[in-house]
């Protein structure tokens, strides 16, 4: 196999690596949101009442597949960019989650200061959402982050003639 397949082939691998990576960060930025938005960060009212526990879950995939659908374009603008530059450590990819957090939030209705139903200030949600976006951050560098870059190989040395 020559050189250009095998970074075909490793390139596929890796798209497959950041596509689950992608799809773990923003279900644990989902489960985060609901545990401090619908559930006022207090487990006791799943234990007390089923119906608030199937009304987590419904809400936790609903917000799934809202920030994933928010967080896609920037992730897709931002994570090429860090595989190119090889960048691996965990402020890195701290940042890029908070960055796409914020853009995902602005690309929002709540980002335009439009009155939802929830018994939050819109600070607040904007709190959630960053701290959201740092633990999305953090998942995917566990994940796929910290090898960022890898599977196209050694880098080559610039000649200094």
């Amino acid at each position: 196999m020559g050189w250009a397949a095998t970074i075909i082939v490793l390139g596929m691998i890796r798209f497959i690596s950041l596509a689950l990576s992608y799809a773990l960060a923003t279900f644990v930025a989902a489960l985060f949101i609901t545990f401090v938005l619908f559930l006022g960060s207090d487990l006791g009212w799943i234990e007390d009442d089923p119906v608030t526990a199937l009304g987590s879950i419904g809400f936790a995939t609903a917000s799934w597949f809202a920030i994933a659908q928010m967080a896609f374009i920037p992730f897709l603008i931002i994570v090429p960019f860090m595989e190119l530059a090889r960048a691996t450590g965990l402020t890195t990819n701290l940042i890029a989650g908070g960055a796409i957090a914020l853009v995902a939030i602005v690309m929002s209705p709540l980002g335009v200061g439009e009155e939802i139903a929830l018994p939050y200030s819109s600070s607040e949600i904007w709190i959630a959402f960053l701290s959201a976006g740092f633990i999305s951050g953090f998942v995917y560098w566990i994940l796929s982050g910290h090898r960022a870059g890898r599977w196209l190989g050694t880098p080559r040395p610039i000649d200094q003639d």
